[in-house]
């Protein structure tokens, strides 16, 4: 039987697993009946399970007894802190918490992954880890993961990945090596001028002014700083100040995103930001405080593993779509892991209909195409025996 029959067979099991998890949502490192339910049939399966690490963070190991390379599969276990508003028989049960971004099916595809292991295990080498993490939504968890000695007993050789991606179709794979997802970072601008009437605005100093002329020069950054050819996104999220119609407030607040493909890119924006902030306050004669936070690296991909996942691609069995230029300016802190070990990140097309879904990861009717678990523990597993040679 070949690795996707295989995982096929055990679909119902996958998609119950799927629809458990859905149905239970837990948020960032709170997933402790998430990790409690798959340490129970990690265990199951006969895999060794430590449990704990980053609070809620699970590591499952099956040794095959033969030599070969251990191979990492990485799965996160975090949902989101959206109200559900699909309408179907497994719908989140947990007020204000949704899986809006294909955590649900990932674990799922992770216990596959462990249930396929065990029925072929006299076909493999080396050994083999399935490490479920807490809080990939606010890009701390893998971080936490490694600094706790996740990877310290048995350092992979390699580590593997996967996203259900409902900007594609069903068989569409995103295998790029390279530069795949975004790395990501924070801003805050605390713009300060001197609040009165808004009806005698030569008595004050307007900081909502000013902000608007902060915003404005941070607008150029990408376009004017950057090479066209170089990728950034820079976007005002958020935008706080006065409380009144006719009152010039003394303070605004404004916070954003960065995303970035490469260091010196972020190198470049952060040194723009303060010289805007700076110099454009100092010209409306204002005070400003400028906060930058990196939270999550970019997520590159090692172009040997990455070819090995195309190679497993096209011994699947199945027609599938594979790109190997597409990137995103989403974000994924898995890079954490990719930085231990050379590996590979996938997107898998999990959209339900013919162009993808019509609703978008994190949004209150997210939901994807569930044949696709089965085609990524195939296409994982099938990388991982690859690598093994």
């Amino acid at each position: 039987m070949s690795l996707i029959d295989l995982a096929e067979s055990q679909f119902p099991q996958t998609q119950a697993d799927r629809r458990h998890f859905h149905r239970h949502p837990e948020l960032a490192f709170e997933e402790f009946k998430t990790a409690e339910y798959i340490s129970t049939r990690l265990q199951a399966l006969g895999f060794s399970v430590k449990n704990g690490i980053a609070g809620t963070g699970v590591i499952a190991s099956f040794d095959t007894g033969k030599a070969g390379p251990t191979v990492l599969f990485r799965f996160d276990m975090d949902a989101l802190p959206v109200m559900e508003e699909n309408e179907i028989d497994y719908c989140s049960e947990a007020p204000g918490k949704m899986h809006a971004c294909g955590h649900d099916g990932h674990m799922a595809i992770g216990l596959t992954i462990a249930w396929m292991i065990r029925q072929i295990h006299d076909r493999l080498s080396g050994s083999f880890q399935l490490l479920f993490q807490p809080a990939e939504e606010i890009g701390q968890g893998a971080v936490r993961m490694v600094k706790e000695g996740a990877l310290a007993e048995n350092q992979p050789d390699y580590v593997l990945g996967v996203h259900l991606w409902n900007e594609k179709p069903y068989g569409w794979l995103g295998i790029k090596g390279g530069a795949l997802m975004a790395a990501s970072g924070t801003f805050e601008i605390h713009v300060t001028g001197k609040g009165g009437h808004g009806g005698q605005p030569q008595s004050s100093i307007d900081p909502i002014v000013a902000s608007a002329q902060i915003i404005e020069q941070i607008q150029t950054i990408v376009s004017r700083n950057l090479n066209p050819f170089d990728s950034a996104v820079i976007s005002v999220c958020s935008i706080h100040g006065g409380t009144s119609f006719n009152i010039t407030p003394s303070n605004v607040i404004m916070s954003g995103t960065i995303r970035y493909l490469s260091e010196s890119i972020y190198l470049t924006i952060r040194q723009r930001l303060v010289e805007i902030c700076e110099n454009t306050a100092k010209a409306m004669g204002c005070q400003v405080e400028l906060k930058l936070e990196e939270l999550v690296k970019v997520t590159c991909n090692n172009e040997f593993v990455a070819e090995k996942a195309k190679v497993a691609a096209s011994k699947l069995g199945r027609q599938v779509q594979i790109d190997p230029s597409y990137q995103t300016m989403l974000s994924e802190d898995v890079g954490v892991f990719l930085e231990q070990a050379p590996g590979c990140f996938i997107l898998l097309g999990a959209g339900c209909n013919g162009d993808g879904s019509p609703y978008p990861h994190h949004h209150p009717r997210f939901n994807f195409d569930e044949r696709a678990m089965s085609l990524a523990a195939a296409l994982l597993l099938q990388t991982g025996l690859e690598l093994a040679g």
